[in-house]
């Protein structure tokens, strides 16, 4: 049980609905009634739990007497909502800007703009993130701007952390200038709606380079425009139907017959990368650690200047090829951010297997380990590719089971620290 998330069970999960709402009438009208409850500043909220811990006491006819301090704390709350809007902050600006993705469990920094547009200076203003949903955490507190001169621009950062993977939806951030007595902000002034996507984590991958794929076709007399990688054999003389942009002009006037560039298919690294979701009781930790161990395995085989492609036979099936372009990674860590343990397509061994013959190097990670599975390995036999099969659970049972089919375990947190392929 997920204490953290169950911390937050009545907490909706779609911020964006519940922002949506508050454009309604009905959540305009709540919204402006419980306006000086969200005014409060940390020390107003202090003071407006003690008034209401005095109040319940005071019911004692033995500490009557208590209503004096009951009176005395509401009276500052009272006083501080009346002053709320002397010195409101009209013309001021806030604007957030943060990378578009980030990895599980690590800190993502939100670059924070405050402009004062106005024409006087502004004091006392303080900074808010929004609230974050379970698995996110601020690493620091708000940050406080003491003065904001007319046309002035402050920058500061805040950083946070997200455990799972996912599209996050994180609200708004604020900037708001503290009223006299400290006990409540002015108008707040709210940014752009701020959206990531949170990745799978990178873990250390090590092992031999992946052995290059077998060539699919034989040497040919010219190039293709696209497709297969291709390089120069040599030359040869001049057969009928070759093209004539293929002749070798130095070699025709070297040897005195025509003469034509032959090529062959490039030695090239390919490498197949599966991720299989099938899971009879799916659990968090053991998905978002077979992710983690399916992104570590496609950095790992590029960084070894191997086409990978990644496969995921889910519902919808997920197939995307992973090279050396620019973005072509993100692409791929982005279609993992989402995935979701569940049933696998019926044909998840077609899926994974086909033209596993062009394929020097086939990894397939399951987070689970029964019937399908074991039907899955035995289709991918039959293809003849080497195959390397990783299991990621926490279940040491299933561990036991997937061990005995030849199939390497590791629990989550052992990917956590790193795999060591052979």
């Amino acid at each position: 049980m997920n204490l953290r998330e169950l911390n937050h069970i009545f907490i909706p999960r779609s911020l964006e609905r519940v922002e949506a709402w508050t454009t309604t009438p009905s959540g305009r009208f709540l919204y402006a009634v419980t306006t000086p409850l969200h005014s409060l500043t940390r020390e107003g909220q202090a003071v407006a739990v003690a008034a209401l811990i005095t109040a319940a006491a005071g019911i004692d006819v033995h500490f009557s007497h208590l209503y004096l301090v009951f009176c005395g704390l509401a009276g500052l709350l009272l006083a501080a909502l009346l002053t709320r809007r002397m010195g409101r902050a009209q013309a001021l600006d806030v604007r957030v800007h943060h990378p578009p993705r980030v990895g599980a469990g690590q800190a993502m920094t939100f670059t924070i703009v405050v402009r004062n547009r106005g024409p006087r200076a502004l004091f006392a203003l303080h900074v808010h993130g929004p609230f974050l949903p379970w698995d996110g955490t601020w690493e620091e507190p708000p940050p406080r701007i003491p003065v904001l001169e007319p046309g002035a621009e402050w920058r500061g950062t805040r950083r946070a952390r997200f455990l799972c993977r996912g599209d996050r939806y994180i609200g708004r951030f604020f900037a708001a200038s503290v009223r006299p007595l400290g006990l409540m902000y002015g108008n707040r002034v709210f940014s752009e709606p701020v959206r990531l996507r949170v990745v799978p984590a990178l873990v250390p991958v090590d092992g031999p380079t992946p052995p290059p794929a077998p060539a699919s076709f034989e040497a040919r007399g010219h190039a293709p425009l696209a497709g297969e990688s291709f390089e120069l054999l040599g030359v040869r003389p001049y057969r009928p139907g070759d093209r004539i942009r293929d002749l070798h002009a130095r070699s025709w006037a070297r040897l005195g017959e025509p003469m034509v560039r032959e090529y062959r298919a490039a030695q090239q690294r390919r490498v197949r990368v599966a991720l299989h979701p099938s899971a009879r009781k799916p659990r968090r930790e053991a998905i978002d650690a077979a992710a983690s161990l399916t992104a570590s395995l496609i950095d790992w085989a590029t960084r070894r200047e191997a086409q990978v492609e990644l496969v995921v036979p889910a519902a919808p099936p997920v197939r995307t090829v992973v090279g050396t372009g620019e973005g072509t990674f993100e692409r791929a860590l982005d279609l993992l951010a989402t995935v979701e343990a569940g049933e696998a397509a019926a044909d998840a061994d077609a899926r994974i297997g086909v033209d596993a013959g062009h394929v020097g190097a086939l990894y397939v990670v399951f987070c689970d380990f029964g019937p399908a599975q074991t039907a899955l390995l035995g289709g991918l036999a039959r293809h003849g590719v080497r195959l390397t099969a990783l299991l990621v659970s926490d279940d040491a049972r299933t561990r036991a089971a997937a061990t005995a089919a030849g199939v390497r375990a590791l629990s989550a947190r052992a990917v956590a620290e790193g795999v060591a392929l052979s």
